[in-house]
């Protein structure tokens, strides 16, 4: 009895400790770049992980600037990504780190807006 209950106080001790990430999807297209679409975002309190999906038929250079906004237009928030190439009809996935704002603000957001 003692050593289950001692398992259990670690885990949930572990899972306390543990950062959450909250994920939420959202899909739409980059505007500017011409078959460029992002999809799943995972929030997490520095960063946010999106997946840009390139539907063109050559390779892709991408990067730049997420910036969220709320319902009145407002920003909340700003995310910078590193720039990479995405090969032709094919995703990546990157991982963003705020600038301004965190995860939680983002999460929030209303809109999702990109630039370069």
């Amino acid at each position: 009895m003692g050593r289950k209950f001692k398992c259990a106080l670690v885990i949930v001790m572990l899972m306390s400790f543990a950062g959450t990430s909250h994920a939420v999807l959202r899909n739409g297209s980059i505007q500017g770049k011409a078959g460029l679409s992002y999809g799943f975002m995972a929030y997490s309190f520095g960063s946010v992980d999106v997946v840009i999906t390139n539907r063109n038929g050559h390779n892709v250079t991408f990067g730049g600037t997420m910036v969220f906004l709320d319902k009145n237009y407002r920003v909340v928030a700003k995310a910078e990504l590193m720039h990479g190439t995405i090969k032709r009809r094919s995703s990546r996935k990157y991982k963003a780190f705020f600038s301004e704002g965190s995860g939680n603000e983002a999460q929030s957001a209303k809109y999702v807006r990109w630039e370069f």
